[in-house]
């Protein structure tokens, strides 16, 4: 369940119940943000940073955490969590990866519980933390949400997946007076907001490769198949779509899209996306290569006959593009949830229907063209047999 955007800002107006915010407020500066499950509301001083998270009430808190940093792989992370006997757990973790972070021995910065700004008996409980302040003014954070409680005390305990998570930047300068303790809270709907690094290169990969792979790669295909039987030069402009155009957009697509599963520290070929990326990527540079093979090297059989390498092509060309089909819905159905954004809009699942709908209509049309293809072939090959 969803919490109302306008409430928000009346929740994150509650963290001043049971919170102790020191009242040397000339001095202090703050910011706030809040998301559909929790609120991170942070108070600066000359000497350390208090955070507090707090639940937004729509779903049971079982841990609520944040890090520093813009993605998951290699972020400092606080991770707080109630007990039994009503004491709080703080774990400072890390992770390598899109994997359960573990327990650092040594951080950067150690955070200590605030017993005086947590909160638990509320119906929207929240947990507090002092950690020492360091020079960002705008920082760059990450945030995660769970309804399981890890059920143990102990720092190592092991926790349940998050069922939300985000990535935004919190400005810390926010200025705060006597009257108003706390920060106003920026309010930001789910995991949405302004993107991080991270996102932006994400972004730029699902863009590029798309473009490459579902826009120049089928009209290179359409201009063969069209173009062939009323234009002499319709392998110049097929080859010039498919190698100079669609090549650079495909390999700064792919790179980017390595780049970006390198950041998180997450494998690269450990799941369908990724395996059928890397796979793309090869029979692409594969079929080029056959192109180049197909048009300067004619088997014997071809002044008799269409060669089948011929055919060869053809078939692995289009399976590329259903393949590519299929690529972009798992990229951005499946792989950009993975980022900690919201669900992309209804209206990509319409574009991408309408598309791979498109496409076959118009190459299938395209084949009423082949008897006329095969006619002026077989007058070709006539000539050159009549020439030798």
């Amino acid at each position: 369940m969803r919490l109302p955007s306008l409430l928000l800002p009346v929740v994150a107006s509650g963290l001043v119940i049971g919170s102790n915010v020191p009242r040397q407020s000339s001095e202090l500066t703050g910011g706030a943000l809040c998301f559909d499950l929790m609120c991170i509301i942070a108070t600066v001083n000359s000497t350390a940073v208090q955070y507090v998270l707090q639940s937004t009430g729509s779903q049971p808190l079982g841990w609520i955490a944040m890090g520093f940093g813009s993605t998951m792989a290699n972020s400092p992370m606080v991770i707080m969590w109630s007990n039994n006997d009503g004491s709080v757990t703080l774990s400072q973790r890390m992770s390598s990866g899109e994997t359960m972070p573990t327990v650092q021995a040594s951080p950067p910065r150690v955070a200590s519980v605030v017993q005086s700004a947590t909160n638990l008996a509320s119906d929207k409980p929240q947990l507090a933390f002092s950690i020492p302040k360091n020079s960002d003014t705008a920082q760059a954070i990450i945030w995660a949400y769970s309804t399981t409680n890890p059920g143990s005390a102990n720092v190592d305990a092991r926790i349940v997946e998050h069922i939300d998570k985000g990535g935004a930047t919190l400005d810390l300068t926010q200025p705060l007076s006597s009257a108003s303790p706390t920060p106003t809270p920026s309010v930001q709907s789910g995991s949405s907001g302004s993107l991080t690094y991270h996102q932006r290169i994400v972004v730029a990969h699902g863009v590029l490769c798309v473009i490459g792979f579902l826009l120049l790669l089928p009209l290179g295909a359409l201009v063969s198949r069209y173009l062939r039987t009323i234009n002499h030069a319709w392998f110049k402009a097929h080859w010039f779509i498919q190698v100079m155009l669609a090549g650079p957009i495909i390999v700064v697509g792919f790179a980017l899209g390595v780049t970006a599963v390198g950041q998180v520290g997450a494998p690269h070929a450990n799941d369908t996306h990724k395996r059928l990326g890397i796979a793309l990527f090869v029979l692409y540079f594969a079929q080029c290569s056959f192109g180049y093979v197909v048009h300067k090297f004619k088997p014997a059989s071809h002044v008799v006959s269409r060669p089948y390498q011929n055919y060869a092509h053809a078939v692995i060309g289009l399976l590329i593009i259903a393949l590519s089909m299929y690529q972009v819905r798992t990229g951005y159905h499946d792989e950009w949830l993975k980022t900690g954004k919201d669900p992309l809009p209804k209206g990509v699942d319409v574009v991408w229907i309408l598309w791979i709908t498109l496409l076959p209509v118009l190459y299938f049309a395209g084949l009423a063209l082949l008897p006329r293809q095969f006619r002026q072939e077989r007058e070709a090959r006539g000539m050159a047999n009549k020439d030798s």
